[in-house]
Formats: C-alpha cells, sequence, structure tokens
C-alpha cells in the first residue's frame, strides 16, 4: 500500500442533490504528484462507475443514493495501491417545490409589495426566478406567466419588490442552479390584490369544471 490518501469529491459540491441534476464524482489522489494512476470504485448504489477518475451522472434518480469509495493504483505496478478513501454518501431528494409568500395581499393602489420564494435546501448556488401571471387575450380565464422585469429577470436574493402596483395581480416563483441548470418546479401562485378594482378570478375545481367569482376591492 502507497502512502498517497485518496479522496472522493462531489461537483457540484451541493449539500443536497435533487433528481434530474447533473453532478460528478472525482477520486483525487493527495500527493499524487506526476505518478500515472488507475481507478477503483465501490459503492453502495446501482451505478457502477468505470475505472477512470471521473463520474458523471446526466440525471440522477433514487437509484443513485448510496455510499462511494475509491483508490488509486500506480499503472503498471500490481500491488501498488492507496487504501479505499473515506465515504461520500449520495442522498437524492425529489424535485424540491418552492413557497411563494407576499408581505401583504391587499394593497392600496400605487402600493409596493415583497414577493419572497423558499426553498427548504438553503446551500449556495440557487438564483430566483420571479413571473406575473396575465389572463390569456381569449378572456377563456386562462393565464400565462410572464417575466417580472429586471436583469435577465433572475436575483441571487430570495426577495424580490414590486413597486407601485396598480392592478391586480398574480404572482410565482421558481429557482434553478448549475450549469446546465437545474430548475424546481414553480411555487403556487399567489394573488395580490390592488384596491379600488373590480376583479373576476377563476377558480379550477377539476379537469373540466371552475368556478368563476368577481368582487370589489375597496
Amino acid at each position: 500500500t502507497v502512502t498517497n490518501k485518496a479522496v472522493v469529491t462531489l461537483q457540484p459540491n451541493w449539500t443536497e442533490v435533487y433528481r434530474g441534476e447533473t453532478i460528478t464524482l472525482r477520486c483525487e489522489i493527495k500527493d499524487g504528484g506526476d505518478t500515472e494512476w488507475e481507478y477503483e470504485w465501490r459503492t453502495t448504489s446501482s451505478e457502477k462507475p468505470s475505472d477512470q477518475n471521473e463520474h458523471s451522472i446526466t440525471s440522477v434518480t433514487g437509484s443513485h443514493s448510496g455510499d462511494y469509495r475509491c483508490k488509486g493504483r500506480k499503472k503498471h505496478t500490481q500491488h501498488s495501491s492507496t487504501d479505499w478513501s473515506d465515504p461520500i454518501k449520495l442522498t437524492v431528494s425529489d424535485k424540491p417545490l418552492p413557497v411563494l409568500t407576499v408581505s401583504s395581499s391587499w394593497l392600496s393602489a400605487g402600493a409596493s409589495v415583497t414577493l419572497h420564494c423558499s426553498i427548504e435546501d438553503l446551500s449556495a448556488g440557487w438564483k430566483f426566478y420571479w413571473y406575473k401571471t396575465v389572463p390569456e387575450p381569449s378572456g377563456n380565464f386562462y393565464y400565462r406567466a410572464k417575466q417580472l422585469p429586471g436583469s435577465s429577470s433572475w436575483t441571487e436574493q430570495d426577495s424580490y419588490i414590486v413597486h407601485g402596483q396598480t392592478h391586480t395581480a398574480r404572482y410565482m416563483c421558481r429557482a434553478g442552479r448549475g450549469d446546465p441548470e437545474y430548475s424546481t418546479y414553480d411555487s403556487e401562485p399567489k394573488f395580490v390584490w390592488s384596491a379600488g378594482q373590480f376583479v373576476s378570478f377563476c377558480l379550477f375545481l377539476n379537469d373540466d369544471k371552475q368556478t368563476v367569482s368577481s368582487r370589489k376591492v375597496n
């Protein structure tokens, strides 16, 4: 056994990994210098990494959850290898659903509202996208999402201020991270009512029934 230390790293180094994300497991030999190495992996998951120092998974699933270890062996030398690395534990969670909250659901005309998008995993790397849903021109009570104005309509902060709202609006958010970018589900929408309007809104009960209501916002 050689004295060099094998270490497994995960890139990106998220504290949580979600179904559909792209990750790379890497076996690094500390103080390996210019030595040429062959690699061997051991895992408790159903994944079987190759004999390379890197192993990429383009769309992780629950079957990839487990412990991963590796070791290195000097090329052309049958019995000169490192010890097995300490395990790195990969846990794959379901795709997250962010939760949108608003500072107020009832505004006076021209007031501002703060949107807050929360996600259970607060590790670094998330950026947040902000949407306003507006009625389709057909008038059939269907809505389409329109990105709110801003720098590419995303922020690194989990809050967004809508200044001077004058019309009742329905907002949504989602989060994304990584390259290629991985996106969460869209949040459930939130209505923010603006004073002085007579507005109609639609509640979808199932695929073929809907209830339409109207109210005056004072």
